[in-house]
Parts: C-alpha cells; sequence; structure tokens
C-alpha cells in the first residue's frame, strides 16, 4: 500500500508541481490549495496521512503554519511534517530548532523553495519512515469503530450510532439536566457537539478534530477520561 502525502500550499501550481513528482514515485497524493486551520485538521482527519507538506500560511513569513505543525506533532496519530518554504529565515530557523516554536514544531524535514527534486523525494521518504502506518482497509475501520463503540460505553453514552457515513452518541453529563451530543462524520475528519436544555432547543458547544477532544466537552470531568 502507498505511503499517502497531505500537500497544504495556497499556490495552485506549486502544488500540482510537487504532486506530480510525488504521484510518479509511487506516493498516493491530496492536495489542499484552500487552507485555513479548520479544512487542514480536518483533512488530515480524513486522509491520515503518512506525511504533511505544509507551506508557510503568509507571504512574508511561515506564519501560523508552526502552530499547525506543533498540533500535527503533539496528536495521537502524530503526522510528520515538511516544512516548505520560501523564507529563508524561517527555513533557518526550522532547521536549527532553536527557538521554542521550532521545537514544538518537531519537523521531520525542512525544505526551502525552490528545491531540487531529489530533496524533496529524500525529504518526503525520510518523513514517512517516522509515520506510524495507519491501516485503512475495511477490516480496520471496523476494528476502530468496535473501539469507539466501547470508548463512548465506557463513558456512559446511549444511543450510539455507529456508520460509515454520519455517526452520533448521546450523553447525560452527571449533574447537568441538558442532553449533549457529539456528531461526526468519518469522511469529512470532524466532531460537532451540542446540548439540548428539557425543552429541546439545541446550542452548540464546538467543533473539535480528535474524539478525545469533543467527549471531554460533552462529558466534563468524567472519570474515565483518559489522562494521556
Amino acid at each position: 500500500m502507498p505511503y499517502r502525502v497531505l500537500i497544504v500550499d495556497d499556490d495552485g501550481d506549486v502544488a500540482d508541481l510537487v504532486s506530480a513528482i510525488l504521484t510518479d514515485d509511487d506516493y498516493a497524493v491530496s492536495t489542499l490549495v484552500e487552507v485555513s486551520h479548520d479544512s487542514l485538521f480536518a483533512a488530515v482527519g480524513r486522509l491520515e496521512p503518512d506525511c504533511l507538506l505544509l507551506d508557510g500560511s503568509s507571504h512574508v513569513e511561515y506564519g501560523s503554519s508552526w502552530a499547525e505543525a506543533a498540533y500535527m506533532a503533539a496528536r495521537q496519530r502524530s503526522v510528520p511534517t515538511i516544512m516548505f518554504s520560501g523564507h529563508s529565515a524561517d527555513v533557518r530557523e526550522g532547521r536549527e530548532g532553536q527557538s521554542e516554536r521550532a521545537r514544538t514544531a518537531d519537523f521531520a524535514e525542512v525544505l526551502g523553495k525552490p528545491f531540487h527534486i531529489d530533496e524533496l523525494l529524500a525529504a518526503v521518504a525520510k518523513a514517512c519512515g517516522r509515520s506510524q502506518p495507519f491501516n485503512h482497509s475495511p477490516e480496520a475501520d471496523r476494528k476502530r469503530t468496535d473501539a469507539l463503540v466501547a470508548r463512548l460505553s465506557e463513558l456512559e453514552a446511549t444511543d450510539i450510532r455507529a456508520s460509515d457515513h454520519r455517526e452520533w452518541a448521546t450523553f447525560r453529563p452527571r449533574g447537568m439536566d441538558a442532553r449533549h451530543q457529539v456528531y461526526w462524520w468519518q469522511r469529512k475528519g470532524v466532531y460537532l457537539v451540542g446540548a439540548y436544555d428539557e425543552g429541546g432547543s439545541l446550542s452548540r458547544i464546538g467543533q473539535f478534530f480528535e474524539l478525545e477532544a469533543a467527549i471531554a466537552a460533552a462529558v466534563p470531568n468524567h472519570p474515565a477520561h483518559r489522562s494521556d
């Protein structure tokens, strides 16, 4: 099964070029050119790539992409990230790793633009080698669904609806009158949490990109929450 690579670059021409190079080298490549925090985190949750090529979110510096790379490193299943930038100061900072933001970003590799094709291929191979392989098979999906149902049951969820499309679970948090629900879409990589009061009115609690963050919002202070 080929490694999956996600290219995040708002320059469509660059994204197309890098995609062609990597596809020719037998990687399974996806691109994201309409870039925001939400679109990036949802794409990673949906695709679970083995490597992320992350360009800067600003035309004058690497911008908020430092924090986005740190998020990838801190995920339950971390995604090795390659800094992909034309800004020499940021490239130097990323390579040296002396600043706090560079350390938390924990880049697998740093590429300055323009780059040589061999540099790109070597960087992606190195990053994928750091990745914990993700099993995308139907059997693995079923096992993940079973584990998810067990986790939600542990947290006293009722009305658990598991499928390969829209899913939800209902909670009645201890000491609270509201009924909370978590909705998620496996093909979108997002979790939505809302609260229904006794009159049936819904208020939104938030949108999340990690299951544990979503259920922590849905059932706060439950003793079964994981500490890892």
